[in-house]
This record gives structure tokens, C-alpha cells and sequence, in this order.
């Protein structure tokens, strides 16, 4: 599976009609089903007790007010979930829809209902009342005893369902659960940066290779055939080519990057003479229009940011939401002090060299954090003084020199853009006593 059917796959699970049209797949395959058992078991199950229903007149007025409530039920939920989404992209950022849109529970409820429809339809289509004739050109009557059962227990699950959703939709819309859902998810993927997955971990001393050979004459560069934002490269494909072909690959760009017509993605320096193709190489770059989560940490990242920066924008004020969002950020710089940034060497099996992929490091990291959010935040004493808090700690706590450094320098960013804003002079007396304990 290449990249553009990796990126297939993304776009169905994130959308609103994968889930439901499965289900309603489903829908149909049980119909077929229970018809089935009524044509088979059609005398004992008229005779049971169980079923009080002996008219097919009452069995197709009960399957036709089912299909209609469903239908009307499902438009409602629909028109619910785009208010919904609608309301969130207005007040968090539209960034945030593709979280709603990949929301289980909005999928499965709208999959229910108009899966429930379907069943009903397809049942209300063999109930017959029967219709007197002569010989074979009669129709006896028949009544799906079985069937009709089953429509009202999906039915009951449609009802649980629709409670469900009512209780869900309240708590998709609740900032602390928005800000903890992208904050969880951006620390779960800090665990496997790319290039993480791809191929095996190599040092730069254990084996010779110049980085200089890419600009040399012999170098092969491979430019993209469109523009747009990288979404996703597929790891397996590119290291495969690059070993089948006995080359060295060098990314020169990364997922959420976006890239025109012409630019180089990729140089590759082949040991021996060329004889391979770009096609297979190109194979694995997907691009899209917009920026996803997929391999790109920075955008889940960017989505806090932009959290926040609404929080504290004069129209909303809402400086605690924007505490929430610091938090967060607390917690994917630690899992990012703690974690392993992996090495860009990546080597194959045998354990040669086949790509290099620069990840992205701390500095970069915590300045898309740091630099994006310091000016709405030292416009807030209350989230100045959080980050600033968050920065010390994170500082104290580093075990690389490097990692520290670059925390301190942010501080001292902070404080200065705090000093220098708008904010009050007792404020700003404040945030000058706490950067005095930052430095004991």
C-alpha cells in the first residue's frame, strides 16, 4: 500500500460516511438474513407465543413508522453534529473540525439510524398481504416474524443511541475535554517522531558516508509533481526502493511541510550506476490540501496554541481555558525531555545506510510552543506567571545542557515581553519577583 492509499484510508476513518455506510452494509446483509429464516422456519414462528403479531398489515405499519422516525431522527442528529462543528471552528479554530469529524461516537450514531432505516425498508418489502388469484399466479401471505423483531431491537438501540448522543455532543463541546483530547494525543505521538518507524537507528560514526555526496554531480533529485502539504510518507515504500536500487536517501522535507510544484523532496545518491525509477520514490509522498496529525507532531501543537490564543483574545478573555492549554503544554515538553529523538541515519536490515530523515528537536519544538503563544500570553498576568512556572520547572528538570539552555531562553523571553506589554506596573512587579526566583 503506498502513500496515497495510506492517505485513503486516513480520509475515510475521518469522515462522516465510512462508519455509516458499513453499517448500513450491514444493515442490508442482516435483512437478507432474517428474511431468510422466516422463509424457512416460516410455520413455527407463526405459531410460537412469543410473536403476537399474526397480520402482515400490522407487521408493514410498524416497519413503515420505524423507517420514518428513523430518517427524521438521523436528519436531526445530522443537523445537531453541523451546529456542533460549526460552533467549535468559530470558537476554538477550524483546525479543531477534523477532531469532530473523526469523533467515534457522531459515526456510530448516525450509522445507526440510517442503518436501522435501511433494515426496516428492506423488510417492509417482502411483508405481503397476500392476493387471491388463480393456480400459481396467487401470493400467500407473509409475515417476517423474525424480521420485525429484530427491527425493534434495533430500534430500542437506536433510543439508547440517541441519549448517548445527547450526552456526547455537550462533552465533544466542553474546552477541557478538547484541550485533553489534543494535548493526550500529541504526547502519545511525541513517543514515536518520525522518523521513528523507519527502518532501523544508525550513528553517523558507524559508518562513512559524506552528506556532502547529495550536491555532487551524480546526485539524483526528485521534485514534486504538485503542491500541497505533505500528509504522509510511507516509510515501508521508501525504504524498499532505496534498497532495492542500493542508494542513499536524503528527505529534504517532512510531513506538515508544504511543498510547490518543482521543489526537491528528495535526493538520492546511488552506490553504483542508476537504473531505477523515481515513480517508486515519488509513490511514497501523499500531499493534500491541508496539514493532518499524521506524522506531524507540530500540528497538534499549532491546535493548543490556537486554543489559547482565542482564550485570551479580547472577545473571549477566558484566561483559565488558556491555563488548561499551558498545562498541556507542560506535559508534551516533559514526554519530549524524557523521550529519545531519534537518530535521521536510518538503516535497513543489514544494517546500511538507506535514508536520512531529520526529525524534529527540542529547539524547534518548544519554539513553535514558546514563540507562537508568548504574545498572547504576556498580555495575561495569570498565564504569564503559569508559563513561566511550567518553563522553570522544565528547566530544572532537564538533564541535557542544551535542553536547559534553550528553556532559560524562553524564560527571558517571557519576561520581557511581559515587561514591555500593556500589562499593569503591579503586574509587572510580579512577573519581575518571580523571574528572580526562576534565577536562584
Amino acid at each position: 500500500m503506498n502513500a496515497r492509499a495510506t492517505k485513503l484510508w486516513q480520509d475515510l476513518q475521518s469522515s462522516y460516511y465510512f462508519i455509516p455506510a458499513l453499517m448500513g452494509f450491514g444493515a442490508i446483509c442482516l435483512a437478507q438474513l432474517t428474511i431468510h429464516l422466516d422463509g424457512v422456519f416460516a410455520s413455527r414462528l407463526a405459531g410460537a407465543e412469543f410473536f403476537f403479531l399474526s397480520k402482515a398489515d400490522g407487521a408493514r405499519t410498524i416497519l413503515a413508522t420505524i423507517a420514518g422516525s428513523m430518517m427524521g431522527v438521523a436528519a436531526t442528529t445530522f443537523s445537531i453534529t453541523m451546529v456542533a462543528v460549526t460552533s467549535a471552528a468559530g470558537q476554538y479554530g477550524p483546525r479543531l473540525i477534523g477532531n469532530f469529524m473523526r469523533d467515534r461516537g457522531n459515526q456510530v450514531t448516525l450509522g445507526t439510524f440510517t442503518s436501522t432505516f435501511i433494515y426496516c425498508l428492506l423488510v417492509l418489502r417482502v411483508a405481503r398481504t397476500g392476493e387471491v388469484g388463480d393456480g400459481s399466479n396467487g401470493l400467500a401471505e407473509f409475515v417476517p416474524h423474525l424480521s420485525l423483531l429484530t427491527a425493534m431491537a434495533l430500534t430500542l438501540m437506536s433510543v439508547g443511541v440517541l441519549i448517548y448522543f445527547i450526552h456526547h455532543v455537550p462533552e465533544t463541546l466542553n474546552v477541557g475535554n478538547i484541550t485533553a483530547r489534543v494535548g493526550r494525543r500529541l504526547r502519545d505521538d511525541i513517543a514515536k517522531i518520525y522518523p521513528e518507524e523507519l527502518g532501523k537507528e544508525g550513528n553517523s560514526k558507524d559508518f562513512d558516508f559524506d552528506i556532502d555526496t547529495f550536491k555532487q554531480p551524480g546526485a539524483i533529485e526528485v521534485r514534486a509533481r504538485a503542491e500541497g502539504y505533505i500528509q504522509t510518507i510511507k516509510i515501508d515504500t521508501l525504504l524498499e526502493a532505496a534498497q532495492r536500487d542500493d542508494a542513499v536517501v536524503k528527505l529534504e522535507y517532512r510531513p506538515g511541510d508544504f511543498a510547490t510544484r518543482g521543489d526537491v523532496l528528495m535526493r538520492i545518491r546511488p552506490q553504483k550506476d542508476w537504473e531505477g525509477e523515481i515513480q517508486p520514490y515519488l509513490s511514497a509522498y501523499a500531499m493534500g490540501q491541508n496539514r493532518t496529525a499524521h506524522q506531524n507532531i507540530l500540528f497538534l501543537a499549532d491546535e493548543l496554541v490556537e486554543i489559547l490564543a482565542r482564550a485570551l483574545s479580547p472577545g473571549v478573555n477566558d484566561p483559565f481555558t488558556a491555563i488548561n492549554c499551558i498545562n498541556w503544554f507542560h506535559s508534551a515538553m516533559k514526554a519530549f525531555l524524557r523521550g529519545h529523538v531519534p537518530s535521521p541515519y536510518r538503516l535497513d536490515e543489514d544494517g546500511a545506510l538507506r535514508v536520512i530523515a531529520y526529525p524534529i528537536d527540542f529547539q524547534k519544538f518548544a519554539s513553535v510552543i514558546c514563540d507562537q503563544s508568548r504574545a498572547y500570553i504576556a498580555s495575561d498576568r495569570n498565564t504569564a506567571l503559569k508559563m513561566l512556572s511550567v518553563l522553570t520547572e522544565l528547566a530544572a528538570d532537564a538533564k541535557d545542557g542544551e535542553a536547559e539552555s534553550i528553556l532559560i531562553y524562553h524564560v527571558e523571553k517571557l519576561k520581557a515581553a511581559t515587561l514591555q506589554g500593556q500589562l499593569s506596573d503591579a503586574d509587572k512587579s510580579d512577573i519581575s519577583r518571580a523571574f528572580e526566583v526562576v534565577q536562584k
